[in-house]
């Protein structure tokens, strides 16, 4: 275990990466949203709707995966991979449609796939690496001192 692992050198080091490949996502699977509602758009008094519950739904999802990342559970990147592979594919199966913009189609390839290399990064790794070696010291503290 290290002896370095304070919460200020942590974030002060990995930070930027995590919050970058959190709003990759986040942007991919709106860009993704915006696409579905452009190839099915619903009635007009329902959109707003559509969009608010949609989006609140999205942003749930990513904070509660990116919460089980931070909280150290090796496991945790897959909700977040499963999300981006739904983006990718949702996209493909949508490319060229008449209704939806090919700029659009672009960028909803591109940002789930930058996402995905941000998480395939080296210092994304070594984050999720600290983050079980806190959880793992979080649970040592609490044994020691709940005798």
């Amino acid at each position: 275990m290290r002896g370095d692992l304070d919460f200020l050198s942590i974030m002060r080091w990995h930070f930027p990466v995590f919050i970058c490949t959190f709003f990759l996502a986040l942007f991919a699977m709106a860009a993704t949203q915006f696409m579905l509602l452009q190839q099915y758009p619903p009635a007009q008094e329902d959109l707003a709707e559509y969009l608010m519950g949609a989006s609140g739904g999205v942003s749930l999802y990513l904070c509660l995966a990116n919460l089980i990342v931070v909280r150290g559970r090796p496991w945790g990147v897959w909700p977040i991979v499963v999300a981006m592979l739904a983006c990718i594919l949702t996209v493909l199966l949508h490319w060229g449609e008449r209704r939806v913009p090919g700029s659009l189609s672009v960028i909803g390839l591109l940002l789930p796939l930058l996402a995905l290399l941000m998480l395939n990064s080296k210092r994304h790794r070594e984050f999720r690496k600290v983050m079980v070696e806190v959880r793992w010291k979080r649970a040592a503290w609490r044994k020691k001192h709940k005798q």
